[in-house]
């Protein structure tokens, strides 16, 4: 399980998405569709995050839209922290009571473990390239 330092000398373990429970993968999948459907509904009606013009485009959506979008890193940090230094663990209500830089940096965190795929061979090693990123030969 990964250690992550957080801002004002806070501190979390998560886990590694090889150590997530069959429930916590299925709850992160689904947060994670129902985020990628409601961005790409964005971009259809000519939402562009680089475009402060478009942002209007955000007040479309139904709330339960907006809390697709919001709740992804929201789920991740629910179902992957396993300890902290921040008191009881974290639930959907009081992880949105975080200071904003230790939110930022817990959520950056643990997407980049979500997404840390490491594959391995039928005789259950590592496959060092997937580790690795692959090989130019």
């Amino acid at each position: 399980m990964p250690a992550v330092s957080l801002p004002n000398g806070a501190s979390a373990i998560i886990a590694s998405r090889s150590e997530l429970s069959e429930r916590a993968s299925r709850e992160i999948a689904r947060s994670m569709m129902l985020a990628g459907a409601t961005a790409s509904k964005l971009v259809s009606i000519g939402f562009d995050d680089n475009d402060p013009s478009t942002w209007s485009k955000w007040s479309e959506l139904t709330a339960e839209e907006q809390d697709a979008v919001n709740g992804f890193e929201t789920t991740l940090i629910v179902q992957m922290v396993r300890s902290w230094s921040l008191g009881d663990l974290p639930t959907a209500s009081n992880v949105l009571d975080l200071a904003k830089p230790i939110f930022d940096a817990l959520s950056k965190a643990c997407l980049d473990e979500y997404n840390n795929v490491v594959e391995f061979s039928p005789d259950g090693a590592i496959d060092p390239l997937a580790v690795t990123g692959g090989s130019d030969a």
